[in-house]
């Protein structure tokens, strides 16, 4: 039986998946991002049982692909996703789960050394070389996604908050988040009140990037957030002895705003001077798909789930 692949890149933003089949690929299907604070398994499993039956697929012909985030123990994960699915022969003829961060990187660089900084709602950065892999950050909004859309939206409310109260320096962004919160002093309860906090705090990171050419608080936070992505890149390439020519990918909405480009750049290159900035070569959904067919042995492939 020809096999297909149900690719997934499922994000805390959105959740892509695509279904590649012998006679070409289907068009993306897109659901609301995964909940990282519940199991992984049932909201994957619903998302990918509803792709395969909406395409009338039989899942015993069918590798299904994860990259997710959110994910601590892929193995677990795995397993999971097969007790929700079904054995062999009944659910999909084999599963491959790995952190978004790896199936970013396929998507970006293959399976070729470099580095890959992704930038969005959270921030991680993947390295890996001859013989290893090593990620860098990412570890969530409360212990460490310095870069991210989430960080840079959590400083732009420190600062909107510090100058209202006159801790701080003046800043646009105070007139710019009162048109949302006329009530300044209102918005944490009801952001921390919300469900979906997280996205919705990545979100002001906009208006923030929007600011940092015409204002002095908002460059800075923009600048510090170029700077911990390069700072984080630097690290990785180090952990998996890249040390001259390294190349560098960058993925994410954050790193797209010119004033956090042009600081991760001069970081970037401070640091390592050999640095190479290439643009990816695909999306992390194109590195989902790739995990069905990474090399065995290779440091990759170690860092994967099968079930």
């Amino acid at each position: 039986m020809p096999v297909s692949v149900l690719a997934v890149d499922a994000g805390q933003t959105g959740v892509r998946l695509r279904l590649q089949t012998p006679e070409g690929n289907s068009p993306e299907v897109e659901f609301p991002g995964v909940r990282t604070t519940s199991p992984l398994g049932p909201q994957l499993a619903g998302m990918a049982s509803e792709v395969l039956r909406e395409a009338q697929v039989d899942p015993s012909g069918v590798v299904l692909a994860i990259g997710t985030s959110g994910v601590a123990d892929v193995k677990g994960l795995a397993a999971s996703l097969r007790a929700e699915l079904g054995e062999p022969g009944k659910g999909p003829r084999e599963i491959v789960v790995a952190h978004d961060s790896i199936s970013s990187y396929l998507g970006a660089l293959g399976e070729s050394e470099g580095v890959v900084v992704a930038a969005g709602t959270g921030a991680i950065i993947f390295g890996v070389g001859s013989e290893s892999t090593a990620r860098v950050g990412g570890w969530g909004y409360l212990m460490g996604d310095e870069g991210s859309g989430f960080s840079v939206g959590a400083r732009g409310w420190h600062a909107v908050m510090r100058d209202h109260d006159g801790r701080g320096p003046a800043t646009a962004l105070t007139e710019d988040f009162r048109a949302e919160f006329p009530d300044l002093e209102s918005a944490y309860v009801t952001i921390q009140g919300d469900r979906d906090r997280i996205r919705r705090v990545a979100s002001y990171s906009r208006r923030v990037t929007a600011h940092a050419a015409t204002d002095d608080v908002a460059r800075g936070i923009a600048q510090w957030a170029g700077h911990e992505l390069a700072v984080s890149v630097a690290a990785a390439a180090r952990r998996v002895g890249l040390h001259d020519t390294v190349r560098v990918a960058r993925l994410g909405r954050v790193l797209t705003d010119p004033t956090v480009q042009e600081a991760f750049s001069a970081s970037l290159l401070a640091d390592i001077p050999g640095a190479v900035i290439v643009e990816p070569a695909g999306s992390g959904l194109d590195g989902a798909a790739l995990l069905a067919g990474l090399t065995p042995g290779s440091a990759l492939h170690s860092a994967v789930a099968h079930s």
